[in-house]
């Protein structure tokens, strides 16, 4: 088994991820529980293919924010920051085996498409994951399956069902996820001070959440805490708070049945017609033609 370290640098420097790759192994292979020291805000110039088992919750990759579940299976290019933050329910402090990650290099992956030219057709995958890449359908279900069983295998077996993987995802359902005005080279884009406020935000959303409290509590100024923010996020600190609502008020207009007044005052909205303008400006319709459209309804 490979051996990995993480490295966290201090206040207001980069996060970065040491993954120390054994000379004797193409890739790493590991699987991990939440919360745990790894699972946070960061980045590293290696690609990760990244599997959810267990809990749902908020993913952030790049400028991204989206919700995840089981089976959440995703690609991520080298540098681009990523987090999972999982809905922590009561009596579950832990949530074990949560992660299964492989990573490998670029230039590992590179050498051998120049070695082995049968591999071109994984060059348009890699490409697009400097977006980031969340897979669907049944490729995606058999290629997670395969990670998972990957525990089991021999060395010899797991680079087969690895570049088997990558062959069966570059023929997948995909979506790319971050903006292709994300700029994942952007100094100072994994920060202690953003992961501790992604966490915040994730867990305190429904809650009257001030920008000027929370920079306050990193010792910030909120002029330098936004300007942080929006280098790390690609977003500004209020429309990001507003944006992780919808998402959580989509959840609910499918998953319950709450009124949408009820919905706008649980995601942490005040303001019934502010919620209606800004759930129209993200989603392109109402909150009430987003639930018709979702629920099949005419």
């Amino acid at each position: 088994m490979n051996t990995f370290q993480s490295c966290d640098i201090g206040l207001g420097e980069p996060i970065y991820e040491s993954i120390c790759l054994d000379p004797k192994y193409s890739f790493y292979w590991h699987c991990h529980d939440f919360p745990h020291e790894i699972a946070r805000w960061n980045y590293h110039p290696e690609y990760e293919l990244h599997l959810i088992r267990e809990s749902c919750g908020n993913y952030f990759v790049g400028d991204y924010l989206g919700r995840f579940q089981a089976g959440n299976l995703v690609l991520i290019g080298p540098n681009v920051p990523h987090a999972w933050y999982s809905d922590i329910e009561h009596g579950w402090e832990v949530i074990e085996g949560r992660d299964v990650v492989l990573q490998f290099s670029g230039e590992w992956i590179e050498n051998m498409v120049a070695l082995c030219p049968e591999l071109r057709c994984l060059m348009p995958l890699l490409k697009d994951a400097s977006r980031g890449i969340e897979f669907f359908g049944q490729e995606a279900n058999e290629c997670a399956r395969m990670l998972i069983e990957m525990e089991e295998y021999d060395d010899s077996a797991r680079l087969l069902a690895m570049l088997t993987i990558l062959r069966r995802l570059s023929r997948s359902q995909y979506m790319l996820l971050a903006s292709p005005e994300y700029d994942s080279t952007a100094q100072g884009a994994a920060t202690e001070v953003v992961d501790a406020a992604l966490c915040h935000i994730h867990n305190h959303f429904n809650e009257e959440l001030k920008m000027s409290s929370l920079a306050s509590s990193f010792g910030m100024t909120p002029s330098s805490f936004s300007r942080f923010f929006k280098n790390a996020t690609g977003d500004t600190f209020v429309a990001f708070v507003r944006r992780i609502r919808i998402i959580h008020a989509c959840r609910l207009l499918v998953e319950s049945d709450h009124s949408i007044a009820e919905i706008c005052f649980m995601v942490g909205f005040n303001n019934l017609s502010n919620f209606n303008r800004h759930f129209r400006t993200l989603k392109g319709m109402t909150p009430r033609e987003y639930q018709y459209s979702v629920r099949g309804i005419k």
